[in-house]
């Protein structure tokens, strides 16, 4: 049986002259593609709101009293059985 592979389709993404040169640039001093700084240059804000989510989460936690207390409760809890296993071996 033959495996058909599928082709990685690349899109068309337009850019003003500016920003082209900018990520020429870049792929230059990189000694990348154009393709991978652009790519990077993604990346690196989509993991930025994804940590910032986490942040407000982990603030709105903090700032419930009792959910802070069941979470400190509950690490209380894995500390201990941690500590525990640790004494068993």
């Amino acid at each position: 049986m033959t495996q058909v592979r599928k082709r990685e389709r690349d899109a068309v993404v337009r850019s003003d002259h500016r920003t082209d040169e900018i990520l020429t640039a870049l792929a230059r001093e990189r000694n990348e593609d154009k393709k991978q700084v652009l790519a990077d240059s993604v990346e690196m804000p989509r993991r930025q709101t994804i940590l910032d989510a986490l942040c407000e989460a982990y603030r709105d936690l903090r700032n419930d009293p009792e959910a802070w207390a069941a979470e400190l409760a509950g690490r209380a809890e894995w500390q201990s059985a941690a500590l525990e296993r640790l004494r068993d071996e």
